[in-house]
């Protein structure tokens, strides 16, 4: 379960790990600079997905400035209103991140009454290139938020989407967010609604299927789970809210609290280290024609494949006898990382275009992989189905343009040495 509810009366706040233009609400919040240029993060996710309906209103009401909200239309989303949270000012204003939370939160619910709507998703405030640290916002936006729910004289549905970039993050993840989250603001957490899960095989690794250390560590996690349960129980069965007995039941419950963090920050630590220990999987997609650049493109990852970060593949290395369709579809599907080599003689292509394109970017829409196109030769990509996505060299300028190529290879192995150490850096199950 990757999110959590939490009732004031007849009000609700939920925290959700998720992308928030997937949002049902009556308005959708952007964290936005004073310019309302919607470049990066959450805005330009809100930008994509509502259209470009949305600058152009925005474009009217700059500038902006710290700590205000600007309304504009939402665009093709189902949201009616778009509130932009400006959290990056002018060279000239500067505010620290609690004060900025609280101005643009609670201007943002002050809107929502006047407009008499009564839901509203936030993203984490901030938490892109501002650089607040999104736990932190999630706290503090919790505090704000959960003050305003419980003098409210309306039903409101307040949503925290906190975004998973690329979509890697595995049950431990936001099971370690929740329990320090409810650590961190007990005031909210104990008002959590608590929704019983059923666990299925499917749900996750098998126990047998683990190291010892993790099995180890998922017992304990499982066992304390359950003295939990029985306290809570007891609790709740007393009828009794003060007292030495209830006293000692919740200092037992606040020791178990602080067990089963340590564990999970442990097991967090163990399953870090298990995906370090094995390279990222690369796929090399291009056209023959461009082999070689291919080569030189390869001499420059092979440090990333000697220092065990990578290991990359491309059907050159297919070997005599073997089946080259059935090879290439087996390490399409499996890498972690797909190349895409684009040229002319790519887009021109039947089998890189219908076949391995295609593929990958389906692989990269259900979040198993990450594809990342690198631009060999000029050639108009801009409007293709991998535009979208972060190319290099970077600013999409072709290798064969640059005067000296070398840098230019370069520039591309340490952006592919970037994203293979962000997805070690995620447990994998």
């Amino acid at each position: 379960m990757n999110k959590r509810s939490y009732k004031f009366g007849e009000c609700t706040l939920t925290l959700e790990f998720g992308d928030i233009t997937s949002s049902r609400a009556s308005v959708i919040v952007s964290s936005d600079d004073c310019q309302l240029s919607m470049g990066g993060g959450v805005s330009a996710a809100i930008l994509r997905a509502g259209g470009r309906e949305i600058m152009l209103d925005a474009a009217k009401k700059v500038p902006a400035k710290l700590g205000d909200v600007v309304v504009t239309t939402a665009g093709s989303l189902p949201a009616q209103y778009i509130f932009h949270a400006i959290s990056i000012g002018s060279q000239n204003e500067a505010a620290g991140a609690k004060e900025v939370l609280h101005r643009t939160v609670t201007r943002c619910l002050d809107l929502l009454e006047a407009l008499n709507l009564d839901s509203l998703a936030f993203p984490a405030i901030g938490a892109g290139v501002a650089g607040f640290d999104y736990k932190d916002v999630a706290v503090e936006m919790a505090n704000v938020i959960a003050g305003r729910l419980t003098k409210a004289t309306k039903s409101l549905q307040i949503s925290i989407f906190l975004f998973d970039r690329f979509g890697r993050m595995e049950p431990l993840d936001f099971i370690m967010f929740f329990e320090e989250f409810a650590s961190k603001v007990p005031s909210v957490a104990a008002h959590e609604v608590r929704v019983p899960v059923a666990i299925t095989p499917s749900s996750g690794p098998k126990l047998t299927d683990l190291p010892d250390r993790q099995q180890g560590l998922r017992l304990r996690l499982m066992d304390l789970r359950d003295k939990q349960n029985r306290l809570e129980e007891q609790m709740v069965a007393s009828g009794i809210h003060e007292g030495p007995g209830i006293n000692e039941l919740r200092a037992r419950l606040a020791e178990i609290q602080n067990d089963r963090l340590d564990i999970l920050a442990e097991l967090k630590q163990a399953e870090l280290e298990r995906s370090a220990s094995r390279p990222v999987e690369v796929f090399i997609s291009y056209a023959h024609a461009d082999e070689v650049l291919r080569n030189q493109l390869g001499k420059h990852l092979s440090i990333l494949q000697r220092e065990g970060i990578i290991s990359a593949w491309h059907d050159r290395i297919i070997t005599a006898g073997s089946e080259w369709k059935g090879e290439i579809d087996q390490h399409l599907e499996s890498a972690s990382l797909i190349l895409l080599l684009i040229s002319s003689d790519f887009v021109d292509s039947d089998y890189c275009w219908d076949v391995e394109m295609t593929r990958a970017m389906q692989r990269q829409k259900l979040r198993e992989a990450r594809v990342i196109p690198v631009i060999l030769r000029p050639v108009m990509w801009q409007k293709t189905p991998f535009a979208k996505l972060q190319a290099l060299p970077p600013e999409g300028c072709a290798v064969t343009t640059w005067a000296n190529q070398d840098a230019a290879f370069l520039s591309v192995a340490e952006g592919i040495r970037t994203a293979a150490e962000e997805i070690l850096a995620e447990p994998t199950s």
